[in-house]
């Protein structure tokens, strides 16, 4: 992903000791429950088996469930993605080794076990036997391998090459047990492997696409899940209906069908929601949230997301190169303020370069709203006057309204920074080439959900662009040695300590202007139940039914 574009599906809450030692599998898939955080709570599944009767009653019932979201999906290949709406409507569809619970922690799925080896360089899972893909052919471990063979080979071109660029070798043990080769020692194996990306396709869709260049597999879905595809109109729907031969036969598909429909305006997405048009709607304006929450035909789910929303610098600009500038930029921002009146409320002031619930955040100290310090900085840095600058943003409203805020708050103390908006495509471009690069409005979200995929993409110096997220050229030896000692040990403890100093150095130094974390607001009709929202904004509806 790139410039914030925002990688959706992440990781908190995760132990490393877990990582290092063998995990046993739970019985079963994690059964998807409603993640409400402060909103209203949705039904949960029921906590014991009904009678076959209800079970036949029910079935005869089953209803189509309608997901509004804000844009079509990209692919149906995982493995050739990086939106998060493409991830949502292939969650149904698709299954990888691990996945995750309601705690964004990675158990696992289509193995039943994983164990490191001491210096946490191979990963070794069993896998689960008895499991068909929807065109009836066996997943093994020979299927394992012809996926990560497959995605990383060059000439495939695919989008999540480089995410997986980790593995040296994929060696099949036996049909049950295979074992993954880091290329170095990579205590983040088990993260990226719990990531939509590594999700398993069909070994026959591989072969046709390898016998045929032409063979679409972005529109090819055949995974193992308890959905499978059905249908594709362009800008209309993406339908995916039960597939009866799933493994898990308490987790079999409960609606109808699932049809994903792309709804670009928001207040679109609401008025249909209100009509009974649509059953969810994600990415709920927050100035909606409380309207839709008072209505008892809807629960509104809110909860702290996994995004960081911050003022990017270019630090190859002479203006920004004096750290005291770059601070004082940050005392400058009342960012209590930009959450009241951009967000409604929604959301909490961005202490580090990663979100609270992504895995390894250490707690830094806010810079505190302060003008008269910010004006202090600037004259000891030699810029009493201020200066002008330019500040990019997408041309979303969200993103407009971040951006005029901030550059009314950096012109009270002399910062005269002029708005420029930019489709996102056009945006994320120019930073990739850094063609007139300044200031800009980020907005990140780990795909790993942990601290070393949060950071290393934006801060460590082989990660400047085009081929990273280091736009602002930020580059501190301390953070890169840090960086890089802390993902190659086997050691929880001294990671973490590694990681945390790193969060240390970065506020310190202030390469961006740190913002805020907002909040994931989604909505449902009430007799929509078993729908799990995950800190990523992702809405999981593979266990949702409808009565």
């Amino acid at each position: 992903m790139k410039k914030g574009r925002g990688l959706h599906i992440g990781l908190s809450c995760v132990l490393l000791a877990g990582l290092l030692a063998a995990c046993s599998a739970p019985a079963e898939k994690p059964k998807e429950t409603a993640t409400a955080g402060s909103g209203t709570p949705a039904s949960t599944p029921p906590s014991s088996t009904p009678p076959a009767a209800t079970q036949t009653e029910k079935k005869a019932e089953a209803q189509t469930i309608t997901l509004a979201m804000e844009a079509e999906p990209i692919s149906l290949d995982p493995q050739n993605v990086t939106d998060g709406n493409s991830i949502s409507v292939q969650s149904t569809m698709y299954e990888g080794l691990l996945t995750f619970t309601d705690k964004m922690e990675p158990v696992p799925l289509l193995a039943t076990e994983y164990k490191f080896n001491d210096n946490a360089t191979e990963l070794t899972f069993t896998l689960r036997e008895g499991v068909t893909f929807h065109d009836g052919s066996p997943f093994n471990a020979d299927v394992v391998k012809a996926n990560l063979d497959f995605v990383l080979d060059e000439k495939n071109g695919l989008a999540r090459r480089n995410f997986f660029s980790f593995i040296k070798e994929v060696v099949v043990k036996d049909p049950t047990h295979v074992t993954i080769v880091a290329t170095s020692p990579n205590s983040t194996m088990l993260s990226y492997l719990a990531h939509p990306a590594a999700s398993m396709k069909s070994l026959e869709v591989i072969k046709k696409k390898q016998a045929d260049p032409n063979f679409n597999l972005d529109r090819t879905p055949v995974g193992t899940g308890p959905y499978k595809f059905s249908e594709w109109k362009d800008n209309q729907y993406v339908k995916v209906v039960p597939f009866d031969n799933y493994w898990n036969k308490d987790l079999k598909a409960k609606a109808e069908s699932i049809v994903y429909k792309p709804v670009t305006e928001a207040s679109t997405r609401i008025n249909m929601l209100k009509a009974g048009e649509t059953d969810i709607v994600t990415k709920l304006p927050t100035l909606n949230a409380k309207e839709i929450a008072s209505d008892s035909k809807f629960n509104v789910f809110t909860g702290p997301s996994l995004n960081v929303y911050y003022v990017g610098i270019n630090m190859r600009e002479k203006k920004y190169q004096d750290k005291k500038v770059r601070q004082a930029m940050n005392y400058a921002i009342n960012k209590d303020d930009l959450i009241a009146g951009v967000l409604d409320g929604y959301g909490k002031v961005a202490d580090s370069p990663i979100a609270p619930n992504t895995y390894g955040y250490a707690q830094q100290k806010v810079y505190e709203y302060n003008p008269d310090l910010a004006k202090k900085l600037l004259s000891e840095a030699g810029v009493k006057d201020g200066f002008e600058a330019t500040l990019w943003t997408r041309n979303s409203s969200e993103f407009i309204a971040i951006a005029e805020n901030v550059a009314m708050q950096l012109g009270k103390v002399g910062i005269k920074a002029k708005v420029q908006a930019f489709e996102s495509g056009t945006l994320f471009d120019m930073l990739d080439n850094n063609k007139g690069t300044d200031l800009w409005i980020g907005r990140w979200s780990p795909g790993t959900g942990e601290v070393d995929y949060g950071i290393r993409p934006n801060f460590h110096t082989k990660s400047f662009g085009p081929a990273n997220n280091n736009s602002g050229f930020y580059s501190n030896a301390q953070v890169d040695k840090l960086l890089d000692d802390a993902i190659s040990t086997a050691n929880k403890d001294e990671s973490l300590k590694k990681y945390a100093e790193v969060q240390k150095i970065i506020v310190e130094d202030a390469p961006w202007v740190f913002l805020h974390v907002p909040e994931n607001v989604v909505a449902k009709s009430s007799n929509v139940s078993n729908v799990m929202v995950l800190p990523s904004d992702t809405v999981i509806v593979d266990n949702a039914e409808k009565k």
